[in-house]
């Protein structure tokens, strides 16, 4: 499938390596956003923020790495013929709220981090920004097993 990572997986689907990697570190990243989300409770802002970040950079290169070739190789082209089945609908949702979640992550990040942007531009209600992403990342997340099992574990075309 993925000319980096074509060899068998190793979670016993039908996965490639790329594919289990790419599943064991989203769920690890998962459990990363709440213990990130934990610090920010606890008022570790620099250790929130540093968790959250390297999250959303990792994401970035698995997309980069995983997620992004193996869409453009196995749904991009069946998108206008077989949008109604549910093998492409589910990766494709997942891919289209991914992005969604990606850009939001780093918007924020350069909010919060940066003074790049002009003021018009920056939000001030942190909660509310910060707790969109995670119920965003979260659904994303969900959608990213879905889109694992609809593929490597019961695939149905």
């Amino acid at each position: 499938m993925l000319s980096f990572f074509p060899m068998r997986g190793f979670l016993g689907t039908g996965a490639t390596i790329g594919a289990d990697l790419n599943i064991v570190v989203q769920l690890i990243m998962g459990v990363s956003l709440i213990a990130g989300t934990l610090l920010a409770k606890h008022k570790r802002y620099k250790a929130h923020g540093i968790c959250q970040t390297t999250v959303l950079l990792l994401n970035l290169l698995m997309i980069g790495l995983v997620m992004g070739p193996s869409f453009q190789q196995q749904v991009r082209p069946a998108l206008s013929k077989v949008l109604h089945k549910w093998y492409y609908e589910v990766a494709a949702i997942h891919g289209v709220l991914g992005i969604v979640a990606e850009v939001l992550g780093l918007y924020i990040v350069i909010v919060a981090g940066t003074d790049v942007l002009p003021q018009w531009l920056r939000f001030t209600n942190w909660k509310w920004w910060m707790r969109t992403e995670l119920v965003l990342w979260a659904i994303v997340l969900l959608g990213g097993v879905g889109t694992y099992c609809a593929w490597y574990v019961a695939p149905f075309r």
